[in-house]
C-alpha cells in the first residue's frame, strides 16, 4: 500500500510538473507570436514610413498613376477657371472654361510624367511626409494638427499654365494672378483611427530591439521548458503564419476602408494607390514572415516524426512493453 501511495505521489508530481512546463511555453509562445507581428509592424514603419529617404523612394513613381493624374488634373482645373473669371472676359475667350476644362487633364499628365519635373515631384513627398509627422517626445508620429495631407505642386501648376497661355484663346491666362493656395492638391483627408495606428507604431518603433530580443528569449525558453520540443517548434511556425495571416487581412481591410472614411471618389482612388504603393514593402515582409513559420512547422513536423521513428523509446511505453510480456 506505501509503495502504491509513493507511485501515485510521483505520479502526480510528473503531471504537475509537465502540466506547468506545458503552461509556461504556452505563454512563451503567445508572446513570441504576438511578439513577431508588433516586431515586424514596428520594423515596417521604422524602414519604410518614418524614414523621409525611404518613404520618398516608396512613393516615387505614384504620379504616374492615372487616378493621381485625374485628382490633380481637377484640382488645376478649379483653381485655372477661377482664374478666367476675370471682371471683364477678353474677347474671343467666351469659351474658355470649356477650352480649359478639355485641355488640363492631357497637359497635366504629360508635365507630371515629365522626367525634368522629377526633382519637383520628390521635393513635394518629402515636404508632404514632413507635413504629415512630427516628432513628439522624442518619438515621430501622426501630426495632429494636420488633417489633412497635401502636396504643393506650384511649379507643375505654373507650368501648366505657361503652356495654356500660349494658346491664343487663352492667353489672357498670362496675366492672370494666380491664388495663394494654387497647385496645392488635398490627396488624402486624415482619419483619426489612422493616426492613432500611426502614433502606436511609433511608441512601439523605439522598443523594436528590445522586442526582437524577447521573442528570441521566449522562443528559447519556450523549446528549453516544453516536454515536446518538436512540438513547440511547429506550434510557434503556426502561430506565426496565422498571425502573418491576419495581419495581411488587416492590410487590404484598412484599403477597404478608406472607401468608408473619405467621401470623395478621386481622392478614394488616390488614397488606395497611395495604400498600395506604401504598404507594398510591408506585404512582402508578411509573405516572407509566413514563409518562416511555414519552414519552422516543416521542421518541427519532420524532426517530430523522425524522433518517433529513430528516438528512444519513452520509459512509460517501455513499462507497457514489460506488463503485456510478463
Amino acid at each position: 500500500m506505501e509503495d502504491y501511495f509513493q507511485q501515485l505521489v510521483r505520479s502526480w508530481r510528473t503531471v504537475t510538473s509537465r502540466t506547468v512546463r506545458e503552461a509556461v511555453a504556452v505563454l512563451l509562445l503567445l508572446i513570441v507570436v504576438f511578439g513577431s507581428g508588433f516586431s515586424a509592424l514596428t520594423t515596417y514603419a521604422h524602414l519604410a514610413v518614418f524614414d523621409e529617404d525611404r518613404f520618398t523612394e516608396e512613393l516615387a513613381g505614384i504620379f504616374d498613376d492615372e487616378d493621381v493624374h485625374r485628382l490633380v488634373a481637377a484640382s488645376f482645373t478649379a483653381t485655372t477657371v477661377e482664374m478666367a473669371e476675370l471682371p471683364v472676359t477678353p474677347a474671343g475667350a467666351a469659351g474658355a472654361q470649356q477650352t480649359i476644362q478639355q485641355e488640363i487633364p492631357a497637359v497635366v499628365a504629360a508635365l507630371l510624367a515629365d522626367a525634368s519635373n522629377d526633382r519637383l515631384l520628390e521635393r513635394a513627398v518629402r515636404q508632404a511626409h514632413r507635413d504629415v509627422l512630427a516628432v513628439e517626445g522624442g518619438v515621430l508620429a501622426a501630426n495632429p494638427p494636420i488633417r489633412s495631407v497635401q502636396v504643393d505642386l506650384g511649379p507643375i501648376f505654373n507650368q501648366m499654365v505657361s503652356e495654356l497661355a500660349a494658346r491664343q484663346e487663352l492667353a489672357f491666362l498670362g496675366a492672370a494672378v494666380p491664388p495663394a493656395d494654387a497647385g496645392e492638391v488635398t490627396v488624402l483627408q486624415r482619419a483619426e483611427p489612422g493616426d492613432r495606428f500611426w502614433e502606436f507604431l511609433g511608441q512601439l518603433q523605439d522598443r523594436r530591439s528590445s522586442t526582437i530580443t524577447l521573442i528570441l528569449l521566449c522562443g528559447i525558453g519556450a523549446l528549453l521548458i516544453a516536454p515536446s520540443r518538436t512540438r513547440v517548434l511547429w506550434s510557434m511556425g503556426t502561430g506565426i503564419v496565422a498571425m502573418a495571416g491576419i495581419l495581411g487581412v488587416g492590410l487590404y481591410g484598412s484599403r477597404a476602408l478608406l472607401a468608408v472614411l473619405i467621401d470623395d471618389t478621386d481622392t478614394v482612388r488616390v488614397a488606395q494607390a497611395i495604400h498600395e504603393a506604401l504598404l507594398g514593402d510591408l506585404s512582402g515582409r508578411l509573405v516572407d514572415m509566413a514563409l518562416i513559420g511555414a519552414l519552422m512547422i516543416v521542421i518541427g513536423a519532420t524532426l517530430g516524426w523522425l524522433w518517433q521513428r529513430l528516438g528512444p523509446t519513452p520509459p512509460e511505453e517501455k513499462a507497457l512493453v514489460g506488463a503485456e510480456t510478463r
